[in-house]
């Protein structure tokens, strides 16, 4: 699999770097504007969004330092109050830095019921080893991306998005770039005003078991709707790289 990767990248090296000498000084990059977020942290300054002043209470261990916030592991995690506005069509972004790459079944973010029972959630490695999926209650939503297994995330953050459309399609998204394949669930999951919460490091509460991740989230956004692929890109800082 390294061989074959090795040769892919060989094969895409000199084209990409074709592409984008052609643009340089003829292409004329556009200018994305990204739309609003309900929600927005960083948690390399504070644990309240920068919107709505939607405040990240912390549990367990959980911890804000100058590069995030830190998950130790065990039962540690982060939660919102519930969220005031309703929620169907979506999109849950993080950067993240993980502890290990070994571990299984921890969240990024999750928007969750307020009890826990329903839920939509970046997760790392909950079914298939060292790869990004939308976990869900049950797996009622949840298809694997077929996006390759995370190798960069011990050593420097990556940003991982998920879009989840009104007619049930799911996106996932790493550094700005489609991850895998898309699919079409039974969906999407829809809340009613304050009858949702975001989670940080937990997969759906209660706190326990395998549901949390051991790493640091740097950054964390929730949006009311889908962001276009050049719109994930300009999230992910990674715009003017940006090959389709």
């Amino acid at each position: 699999l390294d061989e074959l990767r090795a040769s892919l990248r060989a094969l895409e090296k000199p084209i990409r770097a074709q592409i984008l000498a052609d643009r340089k000084g003829k292409v004329k990059t556009p200018k994305v504007i990204l739309s609003n977020a309900l929600a927005r942290w960083d948690f390399t300054k504070s644990a309240k969004d920068e919107i709505a002043g939607i405040e990240a209470k912390l549990h367990n261990g959980a911890a804000l330092k100058p590069d995030g916030l830190h998950f130790p592991g065990g039962t540690s995690y982060a939660s919102t109050p519930p969220l005031s506005k309703a929620i169907k069509a979506k999109t849950l972004t993080a950067v993240v830095r993980l502890h290990n790459l070994q571990q299984r079944g921890g969240a990024a973010v999750s928007l969750q019921s307020l009890d826990g029972v329903l839920f939509d959630a970046i997760v790392f490695a909950e079914r298939e080893p060292g790869h990004w999926m939308p976990g869900s209650d049950g797996f009622r939503r949840t298809k694997e991306f077929g996006g390759s297994a995370e190798t960069e995330a011990l050593a420097k953050p990556v940003h991982i998005a998920i879009t989840y459309d009104a007619d049930g399609t799911v996106t996932g998204y790493r550094n700005g770039v489609q991850y895998g394949k898309s699919y079409k669930a039974i969906g999407p999951l829809a809340f009613e005003a304050n009858q949702a919460m975001l989670l940080f490091g937990l997969r759906h509460s209660p706190a326990g078991g395998n549901k949390h991740l051991a790493g640091t989230i740097l950054r964390a956004e929730l949006y009311d709707k889908v962001l276009t692929p050049p719109e994930i890109a300009a999230n992910a800082g990674v715009l003017t790289d940006f090959i389709a």
